[in-house]
């Protein structure tokens, strides 16, 4: 998805773009390296993938939400590997799915591991004194705000189970957030060398940033929907000089469609569909598809 012209991005598109075929996550007509990005796999390794469960938790203080993953993590990757080998990829020998958690965060400040410890106290202090909280994680990426009116999305997958390697996953996500931008008639991709999901080659609508261990995924992408953009003006957001957020609500108001609702639950379903069409996989709730895991994480919260 390599950029030639500006005139690619942010439009309004009179029907759902014609994507590269490295965007083709969901065909079964191709058999492909995991290590190209397409996405692609086979129809007997499709048949295999396991169902997500989905889950929407409202809003949640951002440090809860972190423990969550973390535990959830751990719970996971300890069941997985308490398994012989040969035996990890029998999914009626485990009680956890996989899950993609969706939520709000109350306002907050997140930065990434490359930069743990290296923002002033001044200015952490002047974060705070914003309302925000702010927060350093094991994610990838750099500084970023979430709050409400952002649609956030933490996919727990275990990636042996999709036939993914995690440069394939990331994309699948650029990927999902540019289906859900399309439905809306608007046109995103991505730039190399810059993380996340652009409208312009100045403007990110979706920030990304993921951690993967023993192939277990946690943290993941923030949608723009109705987010304040004043927030994002107190920071560089994700470190790009020059570069800044934009919201799925204002790239419309741009585009004379005002009245259009891109509220979080307006957005969240389709979303939800995009990330099904991207990863090739049923998405159902998550209570239905694990009441193990649902109750896990209703009790963390």
């Amino acid at each position: 998805m390599a950029i030639t012209s500006s005139r690619k991005f942010g439009r309004i598109l009179s029907r759902v773009p014609s994507y590269p075929t490295t965007y083709r996550a969901y065909s079964a007509a191709t058999t492909t390296s995991t290590n190209d990005c397409t996405l692609s796999r086979t129809a007997e390794q499709l048949s295999q993938l396991p169902t997500i469960g989905y889950v929407y938790l409202g809003e949640v203080p951002y440090r809860k939400a972190l423990e969550m993953q973390k535990q959830l993590c751990r719970r996971r990757i300890d069941e997985i590997y308490a398994l012989p080998q040969a035996a990890r990829a029998d999914l009626s020998r485990r009680q956890f799915s996989d899950t993609l958690i969706l939520l709000q965060h109350p306002p907050v400040y997140t930065n990434g591991r490359r930069n743990h410890g290296k923002l002033q106290p001044g200015e952490i202090e002047r974060l705070h004194a914003l309302g925000c909280d702010y927060v350093e994680t094991n994610r990838g990426g750099e500084i970023t705000f979430h709050g409400p009116g952002q649609l956030v999305g933490y996919p727990n997958m275990y990636l042996k189970d999709h036939f993914l390697a995690t440069k394939c996953y990331v994309k699948g996500l650029e990927y999902t957030i540019a289906e859900t931008c399309a439905h809306f008639g608007i046109e995103a991709n991505t730039i190399p060398g810059f993380p996340g999901v652009w409208t312009s080659p100045t403007q990110k609508v979706a920030a990304l940033g993921t951690h993967v261990q023993r192939y277990v995924t946690s943290h993941g992408f923030a949608l723009n929907c109705t987010t304040d953009m004043k927030w994002f003006r107190e920071i560089i957001p994700c470190g790009l000089e020059g570069k800044t957020a934009i919201s799925l609500q204002t790239l419309m108001e741009q585009h004379g469609k005002p009245s259009c609702d891109t509220s979080v639950d307006a957005v969240l379903p389709i979303l939800r569909q995009s990330f099904a069409k991207v990863f090739g996989c049923n998405v159902k709730p998550l209570e239905d598809v694990s009441p193990t895991t649902f109750r896990f994480i209703q009790e963390l919260l």
